[in-house]
């Protein structure tokens, strides 16, 4: 994945929180920051989101740091993960932001391990649309309540 895929729209100006979360070892740095977050199906552990993810994860939030993870030691990472913070991010084809995608709950797509918002398929979407920048090719987005760690 690449640095940065995902950033904070900071509501007033106020600084973002972060909250540190444990990552299972297997390889350096499995999470960098600016990607999506969710939980592991190893217990008391998180990753970062696979190509496709939909509301049939457990959502944590984007990356704020790069993981400390490595091949053989467990490491862990910094997530922004107030559930009503907004982020912004690329669209996967900037041509389909349009009005009609405002509120609408989308998926995740990675393709040349770049994450991206797939305002197109809104098949178990989880993230969702709250405006959009066409001349950017941007989005930005919240995660669904229900899908959040911190929803329930």
């Amino acid at each position: 994945m690449s640095l940065g895929d995902f950033w904070v729209v900071t509501p007033s100006g106020e600084a973002p929180k972060s909250s540190t979360y444990a990552v299972k070892s297997g390889s350096a740095a499995s999470i960098k920051a600016g990607e999506v977050v969710i939980v592991d199906s190893n217990a008391g552990y998180v990753k970062v989101a696979i190509n496709g993810s939909s509301n049939t994860s457990v959502y944590i939030g984007i990356a704020a740091t790069s993981s400390t993870d490595t091949a053989t030691v467990d490491g862990v990472v910094d997530v922004f993960d107030d559930p009503l913070c907004v982020f912004r991010g690329y669209a996967t084809t900037s041509a389909n932001l349009a009005r009609a995608i405002v509120h609408t709950q989308v998926t995740l797509d990675i393709t040349s391990s770049v994450q991206t918002i797939d305002e197109n398929d809104t098949t178990n979407g989880t993230f969702r649309i709250m405006g959009f920048d066409t001349n950017e090719g941007t989005a930005d987005f919240r995660f669904a309540l229900t899908d959040h760690i911190n929803a329930g």
